[in-house]
């Protein structure tokens, strides 16, 4: 598997966290688990006409080759094809707002066609990058016309911005969530609406995902878990049944079946 990432400059690097390449000669046509993370990303499928999704409802989804993956609080299912050959845009929770130009709120575990937000252009786009021989060409390319075809002024609200940092530690809690309303200064309902419709989330939603995180980190750094209550308790979790309660929610799997899986990466995790 060959695998490219490329940090933004500086005009988008507080929206955007990374534009990244794979191409893959698969031997199989093996299917992989994503796991959400709190944020979005834009897609563009190189090879195919067509893409294919599972959701975890077992929804199956015939998708254009450019598409926007909404901010998932549940797992869906990537159809490989025996050739891939992906290029992305991995936002910043809250980034994709001002880019996109659309209330994330209505994008919330969705897929969607960028036809309908960048009309013929989401085509044009990726009939340029077609034309191009390096993932550097691509990944300046998408740099460039992210910016022409941004459809917001480029801000995130700052009582957004505040949250976000705040909520991806481990203590943020509801009475926390309380705390952060207090601190940016409007009222509880407006914080909750911009909120929403910057990140794609609640607030407690988002901090739930981004524990999630922790975990997978926490479990990706050791070799090897002999009890189960220590990473619950270190990623903020109450006791160990809430811990697995929410593992469940978020990746349909047991937390025991997940580390047994080879070859997993974080978020992603082959099926």
């Amino acid at each position: 598997m060959i695998m490219h990432t490329y940090k933004p400059p500086r005009l988008l690097s507080a929206f955007v966290d990374y534009f990244w390449y794979m191409e893959d000669q698969n031997t199989a046509c093996q299917n992989e688990l994503s796991l959400p993370d709190g944020s979005v990303d834009l897609i563009i499928d190189l090879t195919s006409d067509k893409v294919l999704m599972a959701t975890a409802s077992n929804e199956t989804l015939r998708l254009n080759n450019v598409f926007v993956c909404g901010p998932h609080s549940r797992h869906f299912v990537i159809c490989n094809s025996l050739v891939t050959r992906v290029i992305g845009i991995h936002f910043k929770p809250g980034g994709a707002y001002p880019l996109i130009g659309y209330p994330l709120d209505q994008l919330h575990n969705v897929m969607h066609s960028m036809d309908a937000f960048w009309g013929h252009l989401a085509g044009k786009l990726r009939e340029e990058l077609l034309e191009l021989p390096t993932p550097e060409q691509m990944f300046h390319l998408l740099n460039d016309r992210l910016l022409q075809l941004a459809v917001k002024p480029l801000d995130i609200h700052p009582g957004v911005q505040y949250a976000i940092k705040h909520l991806g530690k481990k203590s943020a809690q509801t009475d926390h969530v309380r705390h952060i309303v207090d601190q940016v200064g409007i009222s509880h309902r407006r914080f909750i609406e911009l909120f929403q419709r910057e990140t794609g989330y609640t607030p407690k939603r988002y901090s739930r995902i981004r524990r999630f995180q922790g975990v997978l980190r926490k479990m990706n750094e050791r070799q090897k878990i002999t009890d189960w209550s220590d990473i619950a308790f270190d990623c903020g979790y109450y006791d160990q049944s809430h811990f697995i309660k929410d593992f469940r929610a978020f990746s349909g799997l047991n937390p025991t079946d997940y580390v047994t899986i080879p070859g997993r990466h974080y978020n992603h995790v082959h099926i």
